[in-house]
């Protein structure tokens, strides 16, 4: 079953905002992927370039403490974390369910 779509104005907390952007990523790279034909590992890194370039735009505009969000870029902490959540997500999940296990034997 396909996971319901998410509109931008069902974004009303972290999870629905992860969900959403995991699709507009998802479609996005997709289409790249198709109309390029360029290798997904290419269409992957360029992702990748875009989202730090994306975080220097805005942490070059927190620089000067004006955006009442409070945000202060601290670029070698945040690029730290952004490595270990490309990680995190990259990595394969390991599976404890029961269920999908595969048999490794007999007892």
């Amino acid at each position: 079953m396909m996971p319901q779509q998410v509109k931008v104005s069902d974004i009303t907390d972290e999870n629905s905002a992860q969900t959403y952007l995991d699709q507009m990523v998802m479609s996005t790279f997709c289409r790249v992927l198709d109309t390029s034909r360029l290798p997904p590992v290419v269409v992957m890194r360029l992702i990748a370039s875009a989202l730090g370039s994306a975080y220097r735009e805005v942490a070059a505009a927190h620089l000067d403490g004006q955006c009442p969000c409070g945000w202060c870029p601290v670029p070698a902490l945040d690029i730290e974390a952004l490595r270990s959540s490309l990680e995190d997500a990259a990595a394969p999940k390991r599976v404890d369910d029961l269920v999908t296990m595969l048999v490794a034997g007999r007892a």
